[in-house]
């Protein structure tokens, strides 16, 4: 008996010696040191701190040289863990003055709960007053397990749900890693969070991963076995002012038992309209239409789809402006009413029938100087749809022609001319369409005509008005207004009459294009794609030309000028001038 009171007494003894040694003061070092002091730092570490009732943890300065000079501060740091295992640092300072002594200094604070030290001490420095606080951030290879994961871990089949760390802390280089299952299973993720919508309930581990892993904790998502909300809502997103009857459609999800898809607008819980996979709708406005799985108790999330109503353009009232100008006078016109819808634009169109072309938009137009009767037309393009034209009519007076006359006396000359092409008087300065004609002679001779286009553009598809006939391309196309009036042709001739004034007439080949600039568009995203032309067919020709015209000699100058016809399809005119050698 009295030796088991003796081991119990040798072991009481070993223990409270263990409690001590855990228990005492330990150097971790010089803090600071110099000429005038040394400064040790000592440290009473507490295993215990972050336990209910546990100890705290503490640090002190033994001073073992001190010199003369005293009044300023050894301001330093130390990082240690927290409770939460959270990365943190404390700032000090140790404040030398005439009653400062050799030996042990206990400061005022020097408590603090942590569960283990990143360092002792960093950041020492002596200054004349106390520290600043700054944007010190602490640093440290090694990390710390988060204490807890937060987040709603009682959801339904499907449904999503974020979970969270709390506490915890990374080392240089490390990154939180999420896993399924256990700690070595499928990965499911990176990050301080992880969004996840398990079918069934599972087990979610995540630890810190860089130089040295953590362990793993893990939380247990509990999902209630029920319906799944769906993933999408299948239908066009945008529709037009006036359609009716667009059909939405669920996709993905489950429904279990007795469950349904049951429909909404406005809101999740709001005007309910109706049950079923799929639902035809007639919004008037831009509406968003949801839909999610019930039955009884078991909802699931809604997944929504907004629907937004384009509205449509309408036609003007009527076109402002003169109806009758004096010959190469012009005109402004101006649109009455009307309305643009997004995305649309106003198209200005000169001529009628096989002849109208695009000239310009805008609510005005400037019809530039007419020297005929024209008929201009206007219609939204453009958006959910085109309007009809409304047209009006410019009627012109008191034309005029003069002729040039003239004596002159010569010989025969060596004949160099150059000019352009043009269809009307207002679009000589606009012609791409240039002639070059080099002839020899006196009242009679001869001469060669090349007309030649300025602009090297191709048509890659064809119309017939205003419409493309062989567009291939997914998408939409828009008139841009641009047009290009490509001219070419070869023809001889002769020329006869006097000195000064002669007629010419000539035959050969000649061809003539008229492009119209479209814009592509893709679908869905209304992008504008890339910019075209489409060969209008019925004005443009190609065959036999004829040309008659005057020549005027006027010493060294001529000047030369008249009308080309194709095919008795296509008249349209020149002039020039060049040398006579």
């Amino acid at each position: 008996m009295q030796t088991k009171f003796t081991l119990l007494i040798m072991a009481l003894l070993l223990f409270s010696i263990g409690l001590r040694a855990q228990e005492r003061w330990q150097s971790k070092g010089t803090l600071y040191s110099d000429k005038n002091i040394a400064v040790e730092i000592e440290y009473l570490i507490s295993p215990v701190g972050c336990e209910e009732g546990g100890s705290l943890s503490y640090f002190r300065y033994k001073i073992t040289r001190l010199g003369a000079i005293r009044d300023y501060y050894i301001n330093w740091r130390f990082d240690f863990f927290n409770c939460n295992n959270e990365l943190k640092t404390q700032l000090n300072s140790l404040h030398i003055v005439r009653q400062t002594k050799l030996g042990v200094s206990v400061p005022e604070r020097n408590s603090f709960a942590g569960k283990k030290m990143s360092n002792y001490f960093n950041d020492v420095r002596r200054s004349s007053g106390l520290p600043e606080i700054g944007s010190y951030k602490p640093i440290s290879v090694l990390s710390m397990e988060p204490i807890a994961i937060t987040g709603i871990k009682d959801i339904n089949s499907g449904e999503p749900t974020t979970l969270g760390l709390e506490g915890g802390s990374l080392g240089t280089g490390a990154s939180w890693m999420w896993y399924e299952g256990s700690c070595e299973g499928k990965l499911l993720g990176s990050g301080a969070t992880l969004t996840i919508s398990p079918l069934r309930t599972t087990n979610v581990f995540v630890r810190a991963v860089g130089q040295k892993n953590t362990p793993c904790i893990y939380a247990e998502v509990r999902v209630k076995q029920g319906s799944i909300a769906p993933t999408a809502i299948l239908g066009r997103n945008e529709i037009c002012e006036g359609e009716r009857n667009i059909t939405l459609s669920v996709s993905g999800g489950k429904l279990v038992a007795q469950a349904k898809w049951v429909w909404y607008a406005g809101s999740c819980a709001g005007e309910r309209l109706g049950e079923g996979a799929f639902i035809q709708v007639s919004p008037v406005k831009t509406t968003t239409y949801f839909v999610r799985a019930e039955n009884g108790d078991d909802i699931t999330m809604c997944q929504s789809l907004l629907v937004s109503v384009k509205s449509r353009s309408t036609n003007p009232n009527a076109i402002e402006g003169p109806q009758i100008v004096n010959y190469g006078g012009g005109s402004n016109l101006k649109i009455v009413g009307g309305y643009l819808a997004p995305g649309a634009k106003w198209v200005w169109y000169k001529g009628s029938g096989a002849n109208m072309k695009a000239v310009g938009n805008g609510t005005v137009f400037a019809t530039g100087p007419l020297y005929q009767k024209e008929v201009f037309s206007i219609r939204a393009e453009g958006g959910c749809s085109q309007t009809s034209f409304i047209s009006r009519s410019i009627s012109v007076v008191n034309g005029s022609h003069q002729v040039l006359a003239g004596k002159n006396k010569g010989k025969s000359s060596l004949i160099l001319n150059g000019g352009v092409n043009f269809t009307e008087i207002t679009n000589i300065e606009k012609t791409d369409n240039y002639m070059i004609s080099v002839g020899y002679g006196g009242r009679l001779g001869g001469f060669v005509r090349a007309k030649l286009s300025g602009k090297n553009t191709s048509a890659s598809f064809q119309t017939d008005d205003v419409s493309v006939m062989n567009y291939n391309f997914p998408g939409y196309y828009e008139y841009n207004g641009q047009i290009v009036d490509k001219r070419s042709g070869y023809t001889a001739g002769m020329f006869f009459g006097g000195h000064m004034l002669s007629g010419y007439l000539a035959g050969g080949y000649g061809s003539r294009e008229l492009l119209w600039g479209i814009d592509q568009y893709d679908y869905g995203s209304g992008g504008f794609h890339y910019s075209g032309y489409a060969k209008h067919i019925a004005s443009s020709f190609k065959g036999a030309e004829l040309e008659v015209g005057v020549m005027l000699r006027l010493g060294f100058i001529n000047i030369m000028g008249g009308a080309s016809n194709i095919k008795f399809k296509y008249t349209d005119f020149n002039l020039g001038i060049g040398i006579n050698l």
